[in-house]
């Protein structure tokens, strides 16, 4: 896969693969991620330029337009929906790429970014989704960590959130940047052009990361440089959903359904919490087995964390109401008599405090996890998936 071709001009790139194709038709498949798009195949030079005259086209325009289209507003109640007020929706585009050029991520990257202010104040950005069966690695992993959906432009509460959806059966991967060679071996020069290749290429990551044109942390941009193009890191599990940031949907929540019991709901809130703590903290599962009490109000862990950089250990307090919370938020009075597909904007929010054991002044973290928190962080996102009930 050509990850990186076309940052400088030299004579050791692969020949250039067909570009990325747009479908701008609403399969099934599209409609339950709610996209208005699907691009496939490798991206190459000239794939912005081919797909932004559709996406600055306006999905709709409300309620009241004579061209209201039920499929793209709703898509079927789609969990996949996100809309800002009078039924205004951007795009959200599907995704179904093995890789291609980084220059040309980075320049659709750049533009997603870029769509995320609208000078008017209304809704803005374009949101992405990686659909059933399909496939986003290297150099498409980026475009889809791009995604973004802003209600309310030049709001400070509302910019800059990411909006990226996984379904449970898509792949996404991330590798290092790659240069495909044609030649077995290179004088010293070039092998110190292709050295400055690669780093020019992460250097453009993190700067992109550091703009807030990218959704990855620092500890997921080093990851990836750890893996090379024929072994990536693919996300699998609902502790690497939690900690890469990325929905993975629909899941069993987005049909009023939790396969675990109570103690695995506070087990999952303190065990996923740890991914979520601030960069100057190195929390490292305990040297005993983690258990959670009640005392009270207050759910308490034993054996928890320890803080790599300190030797501190941290364990989770939990109030322990939030079990009662989550059951009223995940069954609501019904829809029409039956039960509503939840829509992502409505989601719950698990918190929890990171108490250090040790005396320390100001040394508590308080956490808030988004909706996949509160799943058993090692369990395959295949098996959080399940297909609609009937009507």
């Amino acid at each position: 896969m050509r990850f990186l071709s076309g940052l400088i001009c030299l004579a050791l790139l692969a020949t250039p693969l067909q570009a990325a194709t747009l479908d701008t038709d609403i399969s099934p498949k599209m409609a339950e991620m709610g996209c208005t798009a699907r691009l496939s195949g490798p991206i190459e030079t000239g794939d912005l330029e081919r797909i932004a005259p559709f996406l600055e086209t306006s999905p709709t325009g409300g309620f009241d337009d004579p061209d209201f289209r039920p499929d793209v507003i709703f898509r079927q109640f789609s969990p996949a929906l996100d809309y800002a007020p009078d039924a205004i929706f951007t795009h959200r585009v599907c995704l179904n790429s093995a890789g291609g050029s980084l220059v040309e991520a980075l320049r659709i990257v750049g533009y997603i970014q870029d769509q995320s202010s609208d000078r008017s104040g209304g809704p803005a950005g374009i949101q992405t989704a990686i659909a059933r069966d399909d496939t986003c690695n290297g150099a498409c992993a980026l475009v889809f960590l791009a995604g973004r959906f802003v209600r309310f432009s030049g709001n400070p509460a509302y910019e800059g959130r990411s909006n990226f959806i996984l379904h449970p059966k898509g792949r996404l991967s991330l590798h290092a940047p790659a240069i495909d060679l044609t030649q077995d071996s290179h004088s010293p020069e070039t092998a110190h052009q292709i050295w400055e290749v690669g780093m020019q290429a992460s250097a453009r990551i993190a700067a992109m990361i550091a703009s807030g044109g990218l959704f990855m942390s620092e500890g997921l941009f080093a990851e990836m440089l750890a893996h090379p193009a024929d072994d990536p890191l693919v996300l699998d599990t609902v502790e690497q959903a939690v900690r890469w940031g990325v929905d993975v949907e629909p899941n069993v929540l987005n049909y009023g359904r939790y396969p675990y019991a109570q103690e695995q709901f506070f087990d999952a809130i303190c065990r996923n919490s740890r991914s979520q703590a601030p960069a100057h903290l190195d929390l490292q599962p305990g040297s005993g087995a983690m258990t959670l009490t009640r005392n009270g109000e207050v759910m308490r862990s034993t054996g928890a964390f320890v803080d790599a950089r300190t030797g501190r250990p941290y364990e989770c307090e939990i109030n322990a109401g939030q079990w009662e919370e989550f059951q009223s938020w995940l069954y609501p009075d019904g829809y029409g008599g039956g039960q509503m597909p939840r829509l992502r904007f409505s989601c719950y929010n698990a918190r929890v405090t990171l108490v250090s054991q040790v005396e320390c002044y100001d040394c508590d973290v308080d956490i808030e996890l988004a909706c996949m928190g509160i799943l058993p962080p090692d369990v395959p996102i295949a098996d959080i998936y399940m297909d609609p009930p009937l009507p």
